[in-house]
């Protein structure tokens, strides 16, 4: 049993993350990055530079939005994501290990975690669900 908890604490980030996640650009329209979440029932939402440079430059989550809506007007059309975006988000490496992802999430109270190259280019996308998900499909096998 403990064999088999340390190998699963020793899971890297890349066979848990998604891979290619929808993300959106620091000059697009609250709204329209609202609705992207909303269809696809998604909380948050890497932002990269633009379609071709993916380095990472913040993470806007629904959260952010409703909060944001709470404390000010957000009808404004100007408003855009880098308005309420978290800048320098926290991040994994594809080798870090489920037990630091864990330890960052618990740590820093957050249900995402961008996934950076050694550039600071977004790679993929670890959830909580996701991990969730991973460890009960472990448990059902074992």
């Amino acid at each position: 049993m403990e064999d088999n908890l340390k190998h699963l604490s020793e899971l890297k980030v890349s066979n848990i993350m998604i891979k290619d996640p929808l993300f959106t650009f620091p000059n697009e329209k609250i709204s329209t990055t609202e609705l992207l979440m909303v269809r696809k029932n998604i909380g948050g939402l890497p932002v990269v530079k633009d379609g071709k440079n993916k380095q990472l430059m913040g993470i806007i989550t629904q959260r952010d939005i409703r909060l944001a809506r709470f404390a000010m007007n957000l009808k404004s059309p100007n408003t855009t994501v880098k308005d309420l975006m978290t800048r320098e988000p926290y991040v994994v490496k594809k080798d870090d290990t489920l037990i630091r992802i864990l330890e960052i999430m618990f740590e820093r109270k957050v249900q995402r975690l961008p996934v950076v190259n050694e550039n600071n280019e977004l790679i993929g996308l670890v959830l909580q669900n996701q991990i969730l998900k991973t460890l009960y499909d472990y448990m059902k096998k074992n």
